[in-house]
């Protein structure tokens, strides 16, 4: 079986959430010995040098690697692109979501790989790529296709919509609704769907009648000692331009840090991540709600563990949004006990004081930070509590198991 897997980002190296679950999700293609081969096409803002390609190509057996094409992943940095995503959605009724996607090199160099390599499965991974689903389906009728949603995609542009008044209102409404017709139009154009959690599966079975598989993401780990840092300083890891790690990080800054301070005056904070580009002088654009005493925005580090090894704890403050926060597992990987609000903690069966500690309000979420500076014993069952999870849930065999029903390949017994 060959696979060729198109998604909406050079995945390598995995430094978010969605290429480490790209990157996870092509590591359980691979590993099933019914697949002979998995083939990876990609678009991405910047070049990617071929010795980056090379070690994404070795990083995982049995994989190829496609040039990216050039298409711009964070739309409003190419504003040149904007007239024609606008022109899709009032010509056509395109989705922003889809519509941003929409390139004609991305399309000519697909119809070409589908019609010259042979092509079992398409796997489509983000619902952003299922606006090549026609090209697929008219290159390659008898291909089987899966799309993998990383989050309901539809419902970010309801909760947008919730959040807007007046005129905002009216066209944040009517881009949920567009979005919503794509997703289920999508979802029931395939012939397999994967989800990320359970809650997501469910939404999909509600919105478009389709039953959507978990594949869990496989995070191989080795437990480590976490001996407490020489003073209480925690930290952050997140896409710092998407909105609910925004929204929760503002939140945490403007009504939990204080009472943080209050409670461990010597406590400090870091806040890593992609999505801030820094400018000419090299300054991060750091919010202004951010900008408080203890509180430090680092922004992107090629190599997190030294950040892990002087922090006590990580904090994933999080606000809306769907999908399984990948922070969240990473954390646990890691070896760091974490403490999140619901919202973080959506999608993952967690129990408040066992994988992580949970509140949504500013005096409990403050109120386990403290217990988790004050208290080695409780730092010490989080943190296992959290690898349990990992083994429990995130296994290759568990993950294969389910993927071979996404491939349609048929199991002895």
């Amino acid at each position: 079986m060959r696979v060729l897997h198109l998604t909406t980002e050079f995945p390598w190296p995995a430094t978010s959430g969605g290429s480490v679950r790209t990157v996870s999700q092509l590591r359980i293609l691979a590993s099933l010995p019914e697949v002979d081969a998995v083939t990876v096409l990609s678009v991405a803002e910047h070049d990617v040098a071929a010795a980056d390609r090379r070690a994404f190509a070795d990083a995982i057996p049995k994989l190829r690697v496609l040039p990216p094409v050039f298409h711009p992943v964070h739309l409003f940095d190419f504003k040149r692109y904007v007239p024609r995503v606008v022109l899709l959605r009032a010509l056509r009724g395109v989705p922003y979501l889809a519509g941003k996607w929409d390139s004609r090199a991305l399309r000519s160099v697909l119809r070409r790989e589908l019609a010259d390599s042979p092509v079992d499965v398409v796997y489509i991974d983000h619902l952003g790529m299922a606006r090549y689903l026609p090209e697929v389906r008219a290159e390659r009728p008898a291909c089987r296709v899966v799309l993998d949603q990383h989050n309901v995609e539809s419902d970010f542009f309801k909760q947008f919509a919730e959040r807007k008044t007046g005129p905002k209102k009216l066209v944040a409404r009517a881009e949920h609704r567009a979005s919503a017709r794509f997703e289920r139009e999508a979802l029931r154009g395939v012939d397999a769907v994967v989800a990320i959690s359970g809650e997501d599966a469910k939404h999909f079975e509600s919105l478009a009648g389709v039953r959507a598989e978990v594949v869990p993401m496989v995070l191989p780990f080795e437990r480590k000692e976490r001996p407490r840092p020489a003073r209480p300083n925690l930290c952050y890891v997140g896409n710092l331009r998407w909105h609910p790690n925004v929204a929760g990080l503002d939140w945490f800054c403007r009504e939990v840090w204080p009472k943080i301070r209050a409670r461990v005056p010597e406590a400090t904070f870091e806040i890593a991540g992609v999505g801030l580009k820094p400018d000419a002088s090299g300054r991060l654009p750091v919010p202004e709600a951010w900008k408080v005493p203890g509180v430090t925005t680092v922004g992107f580090l090629e190599d997190l563990e030294p950040l892990y090894a002087r922090s006590l704890a990580m904090l994933a403050p999080v606000f809306g949004g769907s999908g399984v926060r990948v922070k969240m597992l990473e954390g646990f990987r890691a070896g760091m006990p974490v403490v999140t609000t619901p919202d973080g903690a959506f999608g993952l069966p967690l129990t408040d004081g066992e994988q992580a500690l949970v509140a949504g309000d500013p005096e409990g979420f403050a109120a386990r930070v403290q217990r988790l500076v004050d208290d080695e014993a409780v730092r010490q069952s989080v943190r296992e509590g959290g690898y349990r999870y990992l083994e429990e849930h995130h296994s290759l065999r568990v993950a294969q198991d389910v993927m071979r029903r996404v491939l349609g390949i048929r199991t002895k017994g």
